[in-house]
């Protein structure tokens, strides 16, 4: 099963978890963004745009998951959802046998 490209993260390239849309537009689960945002400058990973004010203001209010898309993320694919939130690596359709890793940092994939 594809997933639509609008669901997946640019990070991770897995279906978003707790997405993060930022002013510029760009959406990020929100792990992928803590870990790639740029600590000193907090700008966009993919546009570099800053976006420090507007993450420090959304922290503060604990509002930097995009509700909205967040639901219906989970509601069109609530079993991708499960399978990354109980922590299962999920399996590529289009290469069976092989799952993908969901380690940000290094995108590896893991032939199994």
């Amino acid at each position: 099963y594809t997933l639509p490209d609008d669901c997946l993260c640019p990070v991770c390239l897995e279906i978003f978890m707790e997405p993060v849309t930022l002013p510029c537009s760009h959406t990020f689960c929100k792990a992928c963004f803590l870990e790639s945002v740029d600590k000193a400058t907090l700008c966009c990973p993919l546009c570099r745009r800053r976006v420090s004010t507007w993450a420090r203001l959304n922290s503060r209010t604990n509002s930097l998951v995009n509700q909205q898309l967040w639901q219906q993320i989970q509601d069109q694919f609530p079993l991708q959802c499960q399978r990354r939130l109980s922590g299962q690596d999920a399996v590529d359709d289009d290469h069976p046998g092989t799952q993908t890793s969901h380690n940000a940092q290094s995108g590896v994939e893991l032939i199994t």
